[in-house]
């Protein structure tokens, strides 16, 4: 029995645009284009003051706060007709009417998101809506979108199980009509690291700790920058590698402010040496090198309900030890020994975790290769497959 062509539009944020979600979605459809059987276009999600070109895929842009460009993407996707549509979906990636509500104590001004209705809501094909973001205890304008847009899915797809359960208690929906497909990892390079580290100028002597993304005051760097005084006490090769551009949106507003707080601090506490940026916003080959040479990996968020990182995932799938915060999407994937949590804001935490595990190298390797045994099962080759698997069986 030969296998049913399969035609996807995908709704999303999308490369060259400078965004996780827009990586994502890149990575996951070069997984599933190595099916044969596969095929697809694109409704680009940008920003108003955004101008991109995404290549003869796309069909249609979103103009993020445009009513109408969702209603001409519907139509494009008509005429496309796709067997099924699947939406990436960020609050923030979709306009909407704009409401006030408290969060967590703070008085917020934000858009909905609820235009991406208008849209799914007028396509005539089944719908699956990956979640990037399952906020707990929402407001009740939130509270309504991902109903309704729970309501439009044959399925929702989250990456962690603790997502599932969120959705379930927090937003009624019930867990069955969920499914747990993880996050994708490039595959590590086969390199040799020595080697790698030479290339990219580095010295092949130092103990890397690495931290990569978009930066912006929400990395908590500053944290880890005020921890190196202690661990280079003990261990003065230790260097800080902090890879990646500012937040696009917070350099419009605010400029390289935070980076350039983080190098005076650094200067301040006597360690500048000791912290190097690459300001570049890296192809994946070219940042899964820094994964290859790197010794740990950070993510020190302020976020406790990050349902998801990226980059914590990267540095599973290369088998790197990780330190973080005790987020959500953290405290699932580093869970049975996987990698460390240490408290928000506590830079002696961090001084603590780091030197045990410079100094206990059999710690160091166990917990290595227990990441490396997880992060095989979240390759892209396997999250594409699953995807394609669902899509299929939806379809039937």
């Amino acid at each position: 029995m030969t296998k049913k062509k399969i035609r996807i539009g995908i709704i999303s944020s999308y490369v060259p645009k400078k965004c996780g979600i827009a990586t994502y979605s890149r990575d996951l459809i070069e997984a599933m284009d190595k099916d044969p059987d596969f095929d697809w276009c694109l409704v680009a999600a940008e920003d108003s003051k955004d101008s991109l070109s995404y290549g003869d895929r796309a069909i249609a842009i979103l103009k993020k706060d445009s009513i109408d460009s969702y209603k001409a993407a519907a139509v494009a996707l008509n005429e496309w007709q796709p067997d099924v549509v699947l939406l990436e979906h960020e609050y923030g990636l979709y306009g909407g009417n704009w409401v006030d509500f408290e969060y967590k104590g703070v008085n917020r001004h934000d858009p909905t998101g609820d235009f991406i209705l208008t849209l799914i809501n007028s396509i005539f094909v089944p719908v699956v809506t990956t979640l990037h973001t399952v906020l707990p205890e929402p407001d009740k304008a939130r509270l309504e979108v991902m109903q309704a847009i729970s309501k439009r899915s044959t399925k929702l797809i989250t990456m962690t199980d603790d997502a599932r359960k969120t959705l379930h208690f927090y937003y009624d929906i019930d867990e069955k009509h969920v499914v747990v497909i993880p996050h994708g990892v490039p595959k590590p390079t086969s390199g040799d690291k020595k080697l790698i580290t030479k290339e990219l100028g580095l010295d092949n002597s130092k103990f890397y700790m690495l931290i990569t993304g978009l930066i912006g005051p929400n990395k908590g760097i500053d944290v880890v920058v005020r921890s190196l005084p202690k661990i280079l006490e003990r261990h003065p090769n230790v260097v800080l590698l902090v890879v990646g551009q500012t937040h696009p949106d917070i350099l419009l507003t605010d400029g390289e402010a935070y980076r350039e707080g983080l190098v005076k601090l650094a200067q301040e506490l006597g360690v500048g040496e000791s912290l190097r940026f690459i300001n570049e916003y890296l192809p994946t080959d070219k940042l899964v090198d820094y994964f290859t040479i790197a010794d740990i990996y950070m993510t020190i968020y302020n976020d406790p309900e990050q349902s998801a990182s990226g980059t914590l995932a990267y540095a599973i799938g290369c088998g790197l030890v990780s330190i973080s915060t005790p987020y959500r999407y953290a405290k699932e994937v580093l869970s049975d020994d996987r990698g460390f949590l240490v408290p928000f804001n506590s830079p002696s935490a961090i001084v603590e975790r780091v030197n045990i595990l410079i100094e206990d190298t059999a710690l160091y390797q166990r917990t290595r290769e227990k990441a490396m045994k997880f992060g095989d099962s979240m390759s892209w080759d396997k999250v594409g497959d699953a995807y394609l698997h669902l899509m299929r069986t939806i379809i039937k």
